[in-house]
């Protein structure tokens, strides 16, 4: 099995998100079985909005983890699978079993935008087109 690291664009990505996330990160990048890339954590409220009320629509919520919380701390993150260097949109499964695996270990919650009832099932997700596969948020520390 290869070992994957997070390279420097992404450690500089861990700023602001809540130390027990960004712990559940840098562990999980040591399990996976591909490599991926932390795309993005702070939002300003700005971002957020354009995300809502742009064409397409790319969020559900101006009330996102994505925002600096009361604590100080973003409490999300987005993942991007990667193969050969490239998006692999259809491996977000492989890095949730990673994270959730990492967040047992570190003995925190959280929830996967590809499972958002946490049933342990993405279809529901699929069909409502509420599935946001590189999206992890901490529900507990």
């Amino acid at each position: 099995m290869t070992q994957y690291y997070l390279g420097s664009r992404s450690l500089g990505r861990l700023h602001k998100l809540h130390p027990s996330m960004a712990a559940c990160v840098a562990l999980a990048i040591t399990f996976t079985e591909i490599d991926f890339s932390v795309s993005e954590t702070v939002r300003s409220k700005e971002r957020q909005h354009e995300l809502f009320y742009g064409t397409p629509k790319k969020t559900w919520t101006l009330d996102s983890k994505h925002l600096i919380q009361d604590d100080g701390f973003s409490h999300a993150v987005d993942l991007i699978p990667l193969l050969g260097g490239q998006a692999a949109w259809d491996k977000c499964q492989v890095v949730s079993d990673a994270m959730f695996k990492a967040a047992g270990i570190l003995g925190i919650k959280i929830r996967w935008g590809g499972d958002w009832n946490q049933n342990g099932s993405s279809k529901d997700e699929h069909q409502r087109g509420s599935y946001d596969g590189p999206h992890f948020e901490l529900l507990q520390a």
